[in-house]
């Protein structure tokens, strides 16, 4: 196997082993609660979208409705095509929600984003995030051209997890993180320099890092790009931009469509495709380097395409289907699905000029 995948034990098993069912299901209550009761967002929370958030383009190509947002797809598909969800929700409602219940909530009132920072401390997710950010602390190293290991920032670093892989490497390491209780057990377990703000408020000096990295934060982004130019201006000259993310043009986001978990239009605004995150870097002065993408989640489509819930959150028995993308048939439809561009995450390397 070319990466360590959560494919190696069930669907079934992996989402029960990190609580995802209980996420999910928090996830999807708390969603309810912003809804109209006409197929759409109450008005006192939700702000249209008028332009595509990567490109500013003004017309868009409505893909699928789902939990009362409209999920669109930019209509300048020579530069951009970037997938977004419309409306979003007002600034406050979702600083509200990345924050949490912190440290005072029961265990009745664990918000959605509480029990995901219980999901990111699981055995079975740990053991999955390890490998990703052992090859990402190798991508970004490889990226420098250089042995040394250099100053990191971290922005929406949750509990701090791959700080402490980079910390352990020989980096200097900083997080931003909103969620008290991430914050809490990044900062007490794990003795990591992480601080509860914005990159905006953070007030770092012009070129402090040699490297910052976005592991699943671009997607949460409302104005993606604005953010990217505030992070060209932290990196050094030379400096590189990780990012890791949904991949907006993946297979499962292709067949799933409504279907697929990651179409969240609370807390995922944003759906990049190669193309759109390229042309974002550009805009904000940076140079890709390299695209690659990763998860083939192939059991999620066949799940779907034999009638099946895609993540089994009940547990069902595989068809037809599984046995005959089995052994080294199911390697080869998820090589190909990795080196095609429909991986479900993608991750880019991104360079400031010199």
């Amino acid at each position: 196997m070319k990466e360590a995948d959560k494919n190696s034990s069930s669907t079934y098993d992996f989402v029960q082993q990190t609580g995802r069912d209980k996420y999910f299901a928090a996830r999807d209550r708390e969603i309810a609660l912003l809804s109209d009761g006409r197929d759409g967002i109450r008005p006192e929370v939700a702000e249209p979208v008028e332009r595509c958030p990567v490109c500013g383009h003004e017309k868009a190509e409505l893909l699928f409705k789902k939990q009362g947002f409209e999920f669109k797809r930019c209509a300048n598909t020579k530069e951009c095509g970037h997938v977004f969800g419309d409306p979003q929700v007002d600034e406050g409602a979702l600083m509200d929600c990345y924050r949490g219940e912190g440290d005072d909530a029961s265990c009745e009132e664990l918000s959605a984003n509480d029990l995901w920072i219980e999901v990111l401390l699981s055995q079975a997710n740990t053991a999955y995030d390890k490998g990703k950010y052992q090859r990402g602390i190798e991508a970004m190293q490889a990226a420098l051209g250089t042995d040394k290991p250099g100053r990191v920032l971290d922005i929406g670093c949750s509990i701090g997890h791959f700080l402490a892989l980079a910390r352990d490497a020989g980096w200097e390491t900083v997080g931003l993180e909103l969620s008290e209780k991430a914050v809490a057990y990044a900062t007490g377990e794990l003795g990591l320099d992480v601080r509860p703000q914005l990159l905006d408020e953070a007030g770092f000096p012009p070129e402090s890092f040699d490297v910052v990295t976005l592991w699943g934060v671009i997607e949460h982004l409302k104005r993606p790009v604005e953010t990217l130019r505030q992070i060209t201006e932290v990196l050094k000259p030379g400096g590189v931009l990780l990012t890791f993310c949904p991949n907006g043009a993946s297979m499962v986001c292709r067949v799933l469509r409504e279907k697929a978990a990651t179409f969240d239009g609370r807390n995922h605004p944003s759906y990049f495709t190669s193309q759109s995150i390229c042309f974002a870097m550009k805009q904000a002065g940076l140079e890709n380097l390299s695209v690659s993408f990763h998860q083939p989640d192939l059991d999620a489509v066949l799940n779907y395409l034999e009638g099946k819930d895609p993540y089994l959150r009940d547990r069902q028995d595989k068809g037809p289907l599984h046995q005959l993308f089995s052994g080294i048939m199911k390697q080869k439809a998820e090589d190909f699905i990795r080196e095609n561009g429909y991986g479900y995450k993608m991750m880019t390397l991104n360079k400031k000029p010199l």
